[in-house]
């Protein structure tokens, strides 16, 4: 896409939209958050700034747009996968940790959104991020007070920690060959078993004292 030409229709801009966040997307995957401008992105695209600027005005724009489309994402997979609820607490909880690990990427955002990019952004955008991720809530809230037999309220708070946990825990078993072998090079142990593992288990224990 390196050839600009400037969206005039709704669909135009919403396809610049994606452009713009593949391009970011692809930075992450490559480079750490800190290292990626608004310069980068548009060398990415092959534009230049001031046309990028035309859809986006920050990097943490974005990054709020990407973190909200993947979220979406693994929500989505999680009602497919967990239609037949209520499922006993084991077979759930599996069903939970697998979906999140096909949604690793996404936990790199989760990691950022709130100490990092909610923090540079305008009170106006930060609104409306909030209140995508509360529209995106319904149906996992649902499904959680079904297999919980538990209130929406509590459905919410339950799906938060779930949430909250998951980034931790990941980068707690895939952590960079750096911090690897500083941890070997202090002698502390390496994270035993898999993602999937612990993360059911915490997300067993969480629902069973729901």
């Amino acid at each position: 896409m390196s050839d600009y030409i400037r969206a005039r229709s709704p669909e135009q801009k919403q396809e610049r939209m994606q452009a713009i966040m593949q391009a970011a997307d692809e930075l992450f995957q490559e480079q750490p958050y800190h290292q990626i401008t608004m310069g980068a992105i548009a060398q990415k695209l092959g534009w230049s700034r001031s046309n990028l600027y035309k859809y986006a005005a920050t990097q943490e724009e974005v990054f709020l747009a990407l973190h909200s489309a993947k979220n979406r994402a693994w929500l989505e997979d999680l009602e497919q996968a967990l239609t037949a609820v209520p499922l006993d607490p084991a077979t759930f909880a599996r069903t939970w940790a697998e979906s999140t690990e096909r949604h690793a990427g996404f936990l790199r955002y989760q990691e950022i959104v709130i100490s990092i990019i909610e923090s540079n952004v305008t009170l106006e955008r930060l609104t409306q991020f909030k209140r995508d991720f509360a529209d995106m809530l319904g149906p996992i809230v649902a499904l959680l007070s079904r297999q919980c037999d538990i209130d929406a309220a509590a459905a919410t708070d339950l799906y938060l920690r779930l949430l909250f946990q998951a980034p931790s825990l990941y980068n707690h078993f895939h952590c960079a060959e750096l911090t690897k072998k500083a941890m070997q090079a202090a002698g502390l142990p390496l994270a035993q078993g898999s993602f999937v593992e612990a993360y059911a288990q915490f997300v067993q224990m969480c629902i069973e004292n729901a």
